[in-house]
C-alpha cells in the first residue's frame, strides 16, 4: 500500500490523501471522507497479473489526474 499526499494546483489547494495498492487500484480521501475510488486503466487487465510497484505508481498518477479533473467539485 502506497500513501501519498497531493495538493491540487487550482481552487483552494486542499490536500488530498491517495492510497494506491500494488494491483493498480486507488482511493482518494479528503480528511476522513472517501471521494474517489478507481483503477489505473493500463493495468486493469493484462498478461502480468502480479502486483508490483509500477502498478502502484501508475495508480497514483491516474489518481492525481482524476483529482485535477474535478473542476466542478466544491472544496468545502
Amino acid at each position: 500500500m502506497l500513501n501519498v499526499d497531493y495538493c491540487r494546483s487550482t481552487g483552494r489547494r486542499l490536500t488530498y490523501r491517495i492510497q494506491a495498492d500494488n494491483w493498480g487500484g486507488f482511493l482518494v480521501f479528503l480528511g476522513d471522507k472517501e471521494l474517489l475510488r478507481g483503477r489505473d486503466p493500463l493495468c486493469a487487465d493484462g498478461r502480468h497479473r502480479k502486483p508490483n510497484k509500477r502498478k502502484a505508481a501508475g495508480a497514483v498518477h491516474h489518481a492525481k489526474l482524476a483529482i485535477e479533473s474535478l473542476s466542478a467539485m466544491t472544496e468545502t
